[in-house]
């Protein structure tokens, strides 16, 4: 009888035999003293956070806590408030996302973003996966594009006979999904 090799497990918990260790990794996102105003009332108050590369992040809170309100900082969403205001710096891959030089639309097609409730356009179900590629002056076979995206997000197969249809006419799950293959589209980093 031959004895087997006895099984040998990395150690997930060091990095050992895993890759590099994710605290190793240089930081992805750095938020400093980050502040968010809406008009005076203080909503967010100086969050420190770094994200590192292939780490996991969660935002855990109760609802009303500033969750979704440090995230939309981080592709600048909150620029498009009119009373929002945005104090502290947040880098990404040492770049201050804030700095007068940085346009914010390429910000937000390098860093997507999926909201909790789906907010389909009220457009097409193609037109709602074309338009951010469109906008962003993309070039390339848009049925192609459209087709990879919504497979991505596992929504080709039941949409695929209908992609003049009004992505309003959509499940709330399809919706999501659709979400997810608009984000997906424009092939942000993040």
């Amino acid at each position: 009888m031959v004895d087997d090799p006895p099984l040998r497990i990395p150690d997930l918990s060091t990095g050992h035999g895993a890759g590099p260790r994710a605290d190793d990794a240089p930081p992805v996102f750095e938020a400093a003293d980050l502040s968010v105003y809406y008009g005076a009332f203080r909503a967010v108050r100086e969050v420190n956070l770094t994200v590192r590369r292939q780490q996991v992040t969660a935002f855990i809170g109760p609802s009303g806590c500033g969750k979704t309100t440090v995230l939309r900082c981080f592709n600048r969403m909150n620029d498009l408030i009119d009373i929002a205001r945005v104090e502290g710096s947040i880098r990404y891959h040492g770049v201050d996302l804030y700095d007068r030089d940085v346009n914010p639309v390429e910000v937000r097609r390098r860093i997507g973003m999926v909201f909790q409730k789906p907010n389909p356009f009220p457009k097409s179900i193609y037109d709602n996966v074309a338009f951010g590629p469109k906008v962003a002056g993309m070039k390339g076979d848009m049925d192609d594009l459209v087709e990879r995206s919504l497979r991505r997000a596992a929504l080709w197969d039941e949409v695929k006979d209908r992609l003049k249809d009004s992505a309003m006419g959509l499940s709330g799950g399809q919706q999501q999904r659709l979400c997810i293959a608009r984000a997906l589209a424009v092939n942000p980093e993040v």
